[in-house]
């Protein structure tokens, strides 16, 4: 097991505090407090259940090897990934890389050669309903226990899933628990960890905050477990969408999704694929650096500084987007606070 030391970085359906192109609250708290570096953030109900000293949850997202060199140093990340000891780790999937061969194929090599806890990619978009059924029973057989359920990208210019596929992640999450009742005596009785998406930014089809809340509440009133946040950029956002779940009775752990920013193509193409304007500080800064090394270190620093406003905040775990780049994440962790990378240093015992 790795320590934290200083030697050692999706659905349908706007929630949060409105915010201008710079990613601050109409009256332009936190989000200005945050980029001086004096987080003054706001509370939520949750945070009594996370006391300081708490241990986070650590999940890290992979994706399956394109090629065959990715396919060689898939053992390299699996490896760093492994030595942090994570609670578990997302694979995610992809129709046009053959998405659920391909992510099956990666979790029976992190399950045969790694300790780590495969949770799998479903999207209703992949497939139709009676295939997911197939799918889902092949990634029991892979060694998975756990799932991310959500709606996928729609094809350009669609309004909703092709005919035959489930419409939403809610019902995703419904066949989910329906296929673990059929195969309960193949996984002794146990249950699906069910996963699903959140947006402290909103989802580019809401109308107003509420329908985010509405939708995160029939994913767990239909059986979810957790979820994760797609990205976004300011700390209050996601202690808003926890205190209005809080009022709407949803207990789902929100766990935010972190991107490492590594330099402003990456921040720009990601913020297109969210339906998000980079942050204006964040792009100032970016483009303040005078070569491309100056600006990975721009950004990891950002970065950094994000997960500790995120943790003084009260978040329940934290989960990296990885992009299979083992370099970044190593380099991010690294640097975290003491006290964060403590919290997020696994207490389990390493047993035969």
């Amino acid at each position: 097991m790795t320590t934290l030391s200083a030697s050692a970085p999706l659905d349908t359906h706007t929630s949060g505090p409105v915010t201008d192109t710079s990613g601050r609250r109409e009256d332009g708290t936190l989000a200005e407090t945050w980029e001086t570096g004096t987080l003054a953030a706001g509370t939520s109900e949750r945070e009594p259940g996370h006391q300081p000293e708490s241990r986070l949850a650590l999940s890290f997202e992979v994706m399956p090897p394109r090629s065959a060199q990715q396919q060689e140093q898939s053992g390299e990340l699996l490896d760093l990934l492994a030595s942090y000891d994570p609670d578990y780790v997302a694979v995610t999937s992809a129709v046009r890389t053959g998405w659920s061969a391909g992510t099956a194929a990666f979790i029976s090599q992190l399950s045969a050669t790694t300790r780590l806890r495969p949770l799998a990619h479903l999207a209703c978009t992949a497939a139709p309903r009676d295939e997911l059924v197939t799918w889902i029973e092949r990634y029991i057989d892979s060694g998975v226990r756990g799932f991310l359920a959500i709606r996928g990208d729609l094809a350009p210019g669609a309004t909703a899933p092709p005919a035959g596929h489930l419409a939403h992640a809610d019902a995703l999450v419904t066949l989910l628990r329906s296929v673990e009742r059929n195969q309960v005596a193949r996984l002794c009785a146990g249950r699906f960890a069910i996963g699903v998406a959140a947006y402290p930014s909103g989802h580019p089809e809401s109308k107003r905050p509420e329908e985010d809340i509405d939708v995160l509440a029939a994913k767990q009133r239909n059986g979810a477990d957790f979820a994760i946040t797609q990205l976004f950029f300011n700390p209050a956002q996601i202690t808003t969408m926890s205190r209005r779940a809080d009022l709407a009775g949803v207990t789902l752990p929100i766990i935010p999704g972190i991107m490492p920013i590594t330099g402003s193509a990456r921040l720009k193409r990601m913020c297109q694929l969210s339906g998000l304007t980079p942050p204006a500080y964040i792009a100032q800064a970016l483009a303040a650096a005078g070569s491309p090394a100056e600006e990975y270190e721009i950004g990891l620093s950002l970065t950094a500084d994000f997960v500790e406003a995120l943790v003084a905040v009260g978040v329940p775990g934290l989960h990296f987007y990885t992009f299979n780049d083992p370099t970044t994440i190593t380099e991010l962790l690294s640097r975290l606070s003491p006290q964060t990378r403590a919290r997020l240093t696994t207490t389990r015992k390493d047993t035969p």
